[in-house]
């Protein structure tokens, strides 16, 4: 089974992420009837982006903190336009060695070059604790979420959630901007989700809306 939002989507970007990390694309990845495996996102705007991700694997649970680290580097316009894909990959490993260093005058006549790539890390937590969050986000909904929600208008936040749940071979995937006054049930839904994992985060560590 399968449901996801229309491309183009945050989704294709949050699965490029996760393919060229130790998490791999959730969509791709083969797992027996019993396992699962749930990546709340949130972000997407100005600030910052990371995902929380809850994995049972045969009877043991897991969770990891997955965060987007900004890798960029400005080339001339005129460089980019007549360089070979190799000189183009050479770009892309050196934003990838500048990562997190800001550019802060991007000068006219450049062009960026991005490779944006994700820090994964294990959280300390027990598989009690990892279960139970579980628990909460199946209370919440997250089984129930839309691909997407239909809006008459755009809304003031720049946070969006992309949730991805699989469950064997059933993999459903929901991209929700955040609003401040919920317009459907999905709005509420997701919010909730997003707080029940939010609870395996230090209090330093959690993204707000």
């Amino acid at each position: 089974m399968l449901s996801a939002p229309a491309e183009p989507s945050l989704l294709g970007i949050t699965r490029d992420w996760s393919r060229a990390s130790s998490l791999g694309d959730l969509r791709e990845l083969k797992l027996p009837m019993r396992d699962v495996e749930l990546r709340v996102w949130g972000g997407y705007g100005m600030g910052a982006t990371q995902g929380i991700v809850l994995r049972r694997s045969g009877d043991r649970w897991s969770a990891f903190l997955a965060q987007v680290r900004r890798c960029a580097i400005q080339i001339p316009i005129a460089v980019g336009d007549t360089a070979s894909a190799r000189a183009m990959h050479g770009f892309v490993v050196e934003a990838r060695r500048r990562c997190d260093t800001l550019l802060t005058d991007v000068g006219a006549g450049m062009r960026i070059i991005t490779a944006d790539t994700l820090a994964v890390d294990s959280l300390s937590v027990s598989d009690s604790v990892v279960a139970n969050a579980w628990t909460a986000a199946v209370g919440a909904g997250v089984l129930q979420l839309p691909p997407q929600v239909q809006r008459s208008a755009a809304p003031s936040s720049d946070f969006t959630y992309v949730v991805e749940v699989r469950r064997g071979n059933e993999y459903r995937a929901s991209q929700i901007e955040h609003v401040e006054q919920a317009e459907s049930d999905a709005d509420r839904q997701i919010q909730a989700v997003y707080a029940a994992v939010s609870r395996l985060l230090p209090p330093g560590l959690l993204l707000k809306p």
